[in-house]
């Protein structure tokens, strides 16, 4: 299913897919030394750094390539207004360096012109998916989720530009510090979340063959969704608390009926046995619906402490977007490989077997790794214990490097 007549090659996303899984091992290294400067402001030029690292480096990088290669099978039509897609990478991968370079060493004009590189990178691939899905002779229901986190996308990436001008000119002044919480939920919520909340609904029915869950619980999700978002969005932008407070409730509602839906889902399942896709998705799933309420709980109840921000931000980063991509990404890129090295081959002489790609115990220890290493330093953050946040955080950046170096060491396969 994941190739069909209508994938493109292999070379367009592999590029995507690997550097996001370098790029996770380079954030669990960076965490034991960043986390204590999150405990004492969130806004610091090196957590910043760290925070892009996982968005625009990880997160974002993976979902282009992936969604490079799925959204054709997806529609069961060709990719369209391709035919600068090979300048995506280089274009995308270089502006996001220049961009956290500019965090990292707090250089406004490194930060612009990162910036525009990310845009331009961000309007072509906005460009190709939206003709594509605008042509698609198919629209199921992960078309609407991808529509709509397009649109999110591109508000997303121009806040940051001008966030980032801002930092030079300072011609927001004390609106500022309303264009900032707006950024971070379309960029966590609208962004990324709509489009790992939509595409679950093809890819974990896929490796899960829950071919008898339907859309409607679905349908439902997704018009909360994006009604929750706007109202965050309007009510963070006027400085409407009760439009925050009650965008907070409906999407509190939404990531349960997600977490409900996501249940009913496996229950009808055909592969019982469930892997560790399968445990990724689901600890991401249980992180999401924890993840909304506290927020929820922290601005009713005034607790808006650098520490309580920075667990709620790697709770949201690691435990609900991170673990979703690493499950997703442990089918997608042995089949990428494997798709590309031996299925010419298949039939004419032996070959492995996809499952075999992947080193299965590594990834079993990386799993109990990043879980319980993010629980502990949840805790050890919320308690403020700057010694205990180091030694829990080298434990979840060590799970999500040997995530990564599991990722990374399928692709070994096509050198042979």
């Amino acid at each position: 299913m994941m190739v069909g007549s209508q994938g493109v090659s292999p070379t367009i996303p592999l590029p995507f897919l690997l550097t996001g899984a370098c790029v996770t091992a380079l954030f669990g290294f960076l965490l034991p030394w960043i986390l204590p400067e999150a405990l004492l402001a969130p806004d610091f030029p090196h957590v910043l750094a760290l925070v892009h690292i996982a968005t625009l480096g990880w997160l974002t990088m993976t979902i282009m390539g992936a969604s490079l290669q799925l959204v054709p099978v997806i529609i069961v039509g060709p990719l369209r207004a391709a035919r600068l897609l090979s300048w995506q990478y280089p274009v995308y991968a270089m502006s996001v360096t220049l961009l956290i370079c500019g965090f990292w060493l707090l250089q406004p004009w490194l930060m612009i012109l990162g910036g525009v590189g990310v845009i331009l990178a961000v309007a072509h691939y906005v460009v190709v998916l939206a003709a594509t899905l605008l042509h698609a002779p198919k629209r199921p229901l992960t078309v609407r989720f991808l529509c709509a986190s397009l649109v999110y996308l591109c508000l997303v990436v121009s806040l940051g530009l001008t966030a980032a001008l801002n930092l030079q000119w300072n011609f927001l002044g004390t609106a500022f510090d309303e264009v900032l919480p707006v950024h971070i939920v379309l960029g966590v919520v609208g962004w990324l979340s709509t489009t790992l909340i939509g595409v679950s609904y093809t890819l974990a029915r896929l490796f899960s063959l829950s071919h008898a869950h339907g859309d409607r619980l679905g349908r439902v999700i997704f018009v909360l969704l994006n009604t929750s978002i706007a109202m965050l969005a309007i009510g963070f932008l006027g400085s409407w608390l009760p439009f925050v407070l009650l965008g907070g409730v409906l999407l509190t509602a939404t990531a349960w009926l997600f977490a409900w839906d996501y249940r009913r889902l496996l229950r009808v399942r055909f592969r019982k046995v469930l892997d560790v896709t399968q445990y990724h998705s689901i600890a991401a799933v249980v992180s999401f619906a924890l993840l909304i309420p506290a927020s929820l709980v922290v601005v009713i109840a005034g607790w808006e402490q650098p520490s309580v921000l920075a667990a709620l931000l790697l709770l949201a980063l690691v435990g609900w977007l991170g673990q979703s991509i690493i499950g997703y990404l442990y089918k997608i890129v042995p089949f990428l490989v494997w798709q590309r090295r031996y299925g010419p081959l298949a039939g004419r002489q032996k070959v492995p077997l996809m499952r075999e790609l992947l080193h299965e115990r590594l990834a079993w220890i990386s799993c109990w790794a990043i879980n319980l290493g993010l629980i502990a330093t949840l805790g050890a953050m919320l308690f403020q214990v700057v010694w205990l946040t180091r030694i829990t955080a080298s434990l979840l950046g060590i799970g999500l490097a040997l995530a990564a170096l599991n990722i990374a060491g399928v692709v070994r396969h096509l050198v042979k």
